[in-house]
C-alpha cells in the first residue's frame, strides 16, 4: 500500500511538473509573440510619420528669395500653362479648397507626383511637370513656389471679397 502511495505520489509530482512545464512553455511562447509583436509595431507602426502640411513645413516658412526666384522661373516657363487658370486638367492656384487638400499630403508626396507624373480623375501631369531639363532641386522648388503663389493669390482674393 505504501508502495502504491509512493508511486501515486510520484506520478502526481510528475504530472504536476509536466503541467508546470507546459504552462512555462506556453508563457514563454506568449512572451516571444508579445515581444515580436511589440518589435514589429515599433518598427512598422512608428517608422512612417504623418506628412507635414506643406504650408506648415519649416522649408515653406523659410524659403529664401533665391529659392522663390528659382521656383518662379520654372512656374513662368512651364507650370503657368496649366495651373494659372486650371486648364488642361491642372488645378488653378485660385482653388483654395483643392490646394489645401493637396498641401495636407506633404512635400514628399507632392514632389513625387510632380517628378513621376500623375494620371488621375482630375487631370494629368506629365513627368517633371513637362519641365524635362529641370533638376530635381528645381522641381522641388517649383512645388514650393506654386504653393507660395497659391497662398498669395488666395489671400488677395479673400481680401477683395471682404471689401
Amino acid at each position: 500500500m505504501l508502495k502504491k502511495i509512493k508511486i501515486l505520489s510520484s506520478d502526481l509530482c510528475l504530472s504536476f511538473k509536466y503541467i508546470l512545464l507546459l504552462q512555462f512553455v506556453k508563457i514563454r511562447k506568449l512572451m516571444k509573440r508579445s515581444i515580436l509583436f511589440l518589435t514589429l509595431f515599433l518598427i512598422f507602426g512608428c517608422s512612417e510619420r504623418a506628412p507635414v502640411n506643406i504650408y506648415e513645413s519649416e522649408k515653406f516658412r523659410n524659403l529664401t528669395q533665391e529659392e522663390i526666384t528659382i521656383g518662379e522661373s520654372i512656374w513662368v516657363t512651364t507650370c503657368f500653362r496649366c495651373h494659372m487658370y486650371g486648364t488642361m486638367g491642372g488645378t488653378s492656384v485660385k482653388d483654395k479648397e483643392h490646394f489645401d487638400k493637396l498641401a495636407a499630403k506633404g512635400i514628399d508626396q507632392l514632389y513625387k507626383s510632380v517628378l513621376e507624373g500623375i494620371e488621375g480623375e482630375e487631370g494629368v501631369m506629365p513627368p517633371k511637370g513637362a519641365c524635362y531639363p529641370c533638376t530635381e532641386e528645381e522641381i522641388e522648388l517649383s512645388v514650393y513656389y506654386i504653393f507660395h503663389l497659391a497662398k498669395k493669390v488666395q489671400t488677395e482674393i479673400e481680401q477683395k471679397e471682404k471689401k
